[in-house]
């Protein structure tokens, strides 16, 4: 490419100004003349758009079926534009009568314009449970891997996730770990992270199982529906589980409900009904794992099935460098900051999708945006993002005593990269 363009992201309606810039050694030649034309990606939304409070115009349409002069502004080319929908448009530049190149860009809507896009991996093991590496090293890994934050769950136990995080978080490195276990209640099957709660789930039962008893037999109460007496309990036990993440602070998060063992699913399927129709958990583990695809397949059918929930993709991985948190499963949070509570809001509320570097599930609106951001956004962040992660495993492989002054890597800021792709006037 001989030239860039300064901002990729825009508002809708709204007049920005276009800026493009000659990459070194090329530059602006005045004598030459510039042009670019737009092509909306989905084609001009009329029909589309004709319930929602703007309509594209015969202007919009006249504007896209021509090219535009870019004008000269000292070393950049310039134009004002003003793009009517949502969507990615494919800019075709001209010089002279011959196009030279191509660039996306995208246009969003105020509410996903304010947003930041974070890459993370919601369940993690450490040696602490049934995985092979440190808590220290998993978060690195996830940061090596082109995330913005890690959830480190192990199995009955939440004190290694504060391991990690209490770790890092003196370095001030620009990478988040969030608190986190799996949550195994007594005579329950299913799996459920507690994610980012202010204390262990875990905890609370194995010290207080009379208490836990007592609430799972007054919810047991409320379950009039037929099933097996293993199934109803552990349904209300699950609503026990749920509701208890919920006071501590944090997300519910139902684990691979399609998991399939030597038995066939894990999680009984009257369980898995019963959860969904009444609904207390906060958050759906759409896809996880490496070895089950199966049973993912199945769990993509019966979300598609099903009202629309908040989703998260994990790698449920539990080694780093053997296993290369395969198969790379991830979340976008579309969040205010990296924060614990911002990207917690965000998978909370549903502006969250899941997938892996081939395929993204969800909602439509992010979906669509999430390619654009595969393509534009996140093969530079990644590489930033590796660079971080490789500081980090020194950092872990030490336990904290190779932090030399002249590293320059520690200092790396890749999440805030994206705020420069936003237009700003």
């Amino acid at each position: 490419m001989n030239f860039r363009i300064k901002h990729l992201i825009f508002p809708v309606r709204k007049v920005v100004k276009l800026v493009i810039e000659p990459i070194f050694p090329l530059r602006v030649d005045p004598k030459e003349c510039y042009s670019i034309r737009f092509l909306p990606f989905s084609g001009l939304r009329k029909y589309g758009l004709r319930n929602s409070g703007y309509i594209p115009t015969a202007a919009d349409e006249a504007f896209f079926a021509e090219e535009h002069p870019l004008s000269p502004e000292g070393d950049f080319l310039t134009l004002s534009v003003t793009f009517p929908q949502e969507d990615c448009y494919i800019c075709r530049l001209y010089v002279g009568d011959t196009q030279v190149e191509t660039h996306e860009i995208y246009a969003l809507e105020e509410d996903l314009f304010a947003k930041n896009p974070y890459k993370g991996d919601n369940h993690l093991h450490t040696r602490f449970s049934d995985g092979k590496d440190s808590p220290m090293y998993m978060a690195a890994a996830a940061c090596r891997f082109g995330y913005d934050y890690c959830v480190i769950t192990d199995h009955y136990r939440y004190a290694p996730s504060l391991m990690a995080r209490d770790f890092f978080a003196p370095t001030g490195i620009d990478f988040l770990v969030v608190p986190g276990e799996e949550v195994h209640s007594p005579d329950n099957p299913v799996h459920i992270i507690n994610w980012g709660g202010r204390e262990s789930v875990n905890a609370w039962f194995q010290q207080n199982e009379a208490e836990y008893r007592a609430a799972v037999e007054a919810e047991l109460s409320a379950i009039t529906e037929p099933m097996t007496d293993a199934d109803r309990y552990a349904a209300a036990a699950c609503q026990v589980i749920f509701d208890r993440i919920r006071q501590a602070g944090g997300l519910s998060i139902l684990c691979h409900p399609h998991w399939i063992v030597t038995h066939g699913f894990n999680e009984h399927e009257d369980i898995t009904d019963y959860l969904a129709d009444h609904k207390r958990f906060d958050v759906l583990e759409l896809i996880a794992g490496g070895a089950y695809e199966v049973g993912t397949q199945i769990q993509l059918s019966y979300y598609k099935a099903r009202p629309a929930m908040p989703i998260v993709g994990s790698s449920d991985s539990h080694g780093c460098f053997g296993d290369a948190l395969e198969p790379g499963n991830f979340t976008i949070a579309f969040a205010d900051s990296l924060e614990v509570e911002a990207i917690k809001s965000a998978i909370g509320s549903g502006l969250a999708i899941a997938g892996n570097d081939n395929k993204f599930y969800g909602d439509y609106r992010l979906v669509k945006y999430a390619y654009f951001l595969q393509r534009n956004y996140y093969p530079e962040h990644k590489k930033k993002r590796n660079a971080l992660g490789a500081w980090m495993v020194r950092m872990a492989s030490s336990n904290g005593e190779t932090d030399t002054p002249d590293d320059k890597r520690k200092a790396i800021r890749p999440s805030e990269d994206f705020t420069k792709l936003r237009y700003t006037e």
